[in-house]
């Protein structure tokens, strides 16, 4: 395994524990390390796998929901995002990148709370689900950003002492 594989993994694993800290609402380091995930860990699957499972692994301690495989698909969209825009890595694409994941994680869960029937099956339900959501999207926006700029300054900074973490393309 790649030193810059085992910082992506290790790097998912504290995001997964920042939803068990005692935040506001919506404020973890999911995103960020689940784009770090994307574009650090080589091959695609397992660089899905990491994110989701150590979500999944939160999830035993905080209770399993309704929606959570669409949670997931959220969280498989920002690798999928990071893999195909992040290399090269530049600040623009970064944002671009963390703007559509964050995006996609707000659509696809927010689809799961709708699918779970507590605003109705009707298009009047799914418009006050999504209303209902976006202060909470604030929120993630804020740690969906803060958290990728750590985590990728964690990464610009040791690859910068380290070289042998830099991920290759």
């Amino acid at each position: 395994m790649a030193n810059s594989d085992r910082l992506a993994i290790l790097l998912v694993l504290l995001g997964a524990v920042s939803r068990l800290i005692h935040l506001p609402p919506n404020i973890a380091a999911v995103t960020g390390v689940t784009i770090f995930a994307g574009f650090a860990i080589r091959n695609k699957w397992i660089a899905i796998l990491v994110p989701v499972a150590a979500m999944a692994l939160a999830d035993v301690l905080l209770g399993w929901y309704s929606g959570v495989l669409f949670t997931y698909a959220g969280m498989a969209a920002g690798v999928l995002f990071a893999r195909a825009f992040l290399h090269p890595l530049t600040p623009s694409r970064l944002i671009g990148v963390t703007f559509l994941s964050s995006l996609a994680f707000f659509v696809l869960s927010n689809l799961g709370v709708w699918v779970s029937g507590y605003y109705g099956f009707t298009f009047e339900g799914l418009v006050a689900c999504y209303v209902a959501a976006i202060p909470f999207w604030q929120n993630s926006l804020i740690a969906d950003f803060s958290s990728t700029a750590i985590v990728f300054g964690i990464y610009v900074a040791l690859k910068s002492m380290m070289p042998s973490v830099a991920v290759k393309a």
